[in-house]
C-alpha cells in the first residue's frame, strides 16, 4: 500500500501518535467507519477531561460549513473555534475537500500545540496533495473485513457504488473519461483473481476506433486503487520463494459493492467470489498478502511478522493452510 500501514486497532494507533508532531490522517474505503471513530476519539478525549472548547470537529459535509469557500475563511473559522494557548485537537473528516486543503492543514500543523486527526476516502488526494506537503503520517483503517458487516440492500449498495466512484474515482482525476473508468472497474469484475498485465487490459477494453496505451490503464488502475474499490495483488513464486514485480491480480475491497453494481462475472463467478472473500479474510488477518498460481495448490501466500504461510482455497470457499 505504498508506505500505508494498515491499522485494525484505531484507539491503539491513537495513543501511539497523538503526542507526536505534524498531522495524523486516516485513510480507507467510503463507509468502513473512519468518520465514526473519529468521533469516538473525540469522546475518548472527552472522557480523559480534556474540556471541549479544546476539541474541535470539522465535518466537511456539513452544509453549514459549505459557506466558507475559501481557506482564509475556513482557517478563520477552525482557529476561531480554538482556544489562544494550551493543547487543542482537531479532527477533520475528509480533509481534501476542506478548500485549499494543504494550506488549511499546514497553518494549524504549524504550532506544536495543535495535534491534526484527518480522514480522506481517496489516498491519491493525500499522495499527491497533502502527503508530499508534510511528513508522512498514514494510517489505513479497516473496521471490519467486509464479508463480516451485515449484508447491504442492493439499492443501498448500488448507490454507494455510484458515491464512490464519483467522489473518491472522478473528482480527484478529473481528465478521467467516465466510460472508460467503467469499462476498466467492469473489467476486473469480470476477471477477479485473474493473472493480468496493463496490455492485458488494454486489448480487452479499448474501443474499436483507438488503441489504449497501457500508461492509459495504469492511470486509471491507480484511481480505483486510490479510492479503496480494489487492491492489486502481486503475484508469489513458489519455486523462488519470494514476491516477482511482474504478474499480479486485482481484488475487491468490498464484494458487495461490486455485485450490486455489475453483476455476477460470466464465467467462474462461484470460485472467484471464493478467492476474494479468502483473499479479504487473510488480508485482514495477515501484514502481507500474495497471489500463487494455484499449481501445486497453492492460491495465496501470506506474511506475518518474519512467518510466511500457504494458503489454498477449496472447492466451498473454506481455507486451508498448506505450510
Amino acid at each position: 500500500m505504498r508506505g500505508v500501514a494498515k491499522i485494525k486497532d484505531i484507539f491503539r494507533w491513537f495513543e501511539s501518535v497523538r503526542g507526536l508532531p505534524g498531522p495524523k490522517f486516516i485513510t480507507g474505503l467510503r463507509g468502513t467507519g473512519k468518520s465514526t471513530f473519529l468521533q469516538s476519539l473525540r469522546r475518548q478525549l472527552l472522557d480523559e477531561g480534556i474540556p471541549p472548547e479544546r476539541i474541535v470537529f470539522v465535518d466537511t459535509d456539513n452544509p453549514a460549513l459549505r459557506r466558507y469557500t475559501s481557506h482564509e475563511q475556513m482557517l478563520d473559522y477552525i482557529l476561531g473555534s480554538l482556544p489562544q494557548s494550551g493543547k487543542s485537537y482537531v479532527f477533520i473528516r475528509e480533509a481534501a475537500a476542506l478548500p485549499g486543503p494543504e494550506v488549511v492543514i499546514g497553518t494549524l500543523a504549524a504550532s506544536n500545540r495543535r495535534h491534526i486527526f484527518a480522514t480522506s476516502s481517496s489516498r491519491r488526494l493525500l499522495d499527491k496533495g497533502l502527503a508530499g506537503y508534510f511528513s508522512k503520517k498514514f494510517a489505513h483503517f479497516e473496521k471490519l473485513p467486509p464479508e463480516t458487516r451485515e449484508p447491504l440492500p442492493p439499492a443501498e449498495a448500488y448507490a454507494r457504488w455510484n458515491e464512490i466512484f464519483l467522489l473518491d474515482v472522478l473528482a480527484p482525476n478529473r481528465l478521467l473519461e467516465v466510460s472508460l473508468a467503467g469499462r476498466i472497474a467492469g473489467w476486473l469484475s469480470d476477471n477477479i483473481g485473474d493473472a493480468t498485465s496493463l496490455r492485458t487490459i488494454a486489448l480487452a477494453i479499448s474501443p474499436k476506433d483507438r488503441m489504449l496505451s497501457p500508461h492509459t490503464v495504469e492511470g486509471y488502475l491507480a484511481a480505483l486503487e486510490d479510492a479503496h474499490l480494489v487492491e492489486r495483488v502481486i503475484r508469489w513464486d513458489i519455486s523462488e520463494e519470494a514476491p516477482q514485480k511482474t504478474g499480479y491480480r486485482y481484488f475487491f475491497t468490498d464484494p458487495r459493492l461490486r455485485l450490486a453494481h455489475f453483476g455476477p462475472a460470466p464465467e467462474n463467478e462461484a470460485r472467484r467470489m471464493a478467492l476474494n472473500r479468502a483473499w479479504l479474510h487473510l488480508r485482514h488477518e495477515s501484514d502481507r498478502v500474495f497471489c500463487a498460481s494455484g499449481s501445486a495448490g497453492v492460491d495465496f501466500v501470506t506474511r506475518r511478522g518474519h512467518t510466511y504461510s500457504r494458503w489454498h482455497v477449496a472447492a466451498d470457499g473454506s481455507l486451508e493452510c498448506t505450510g
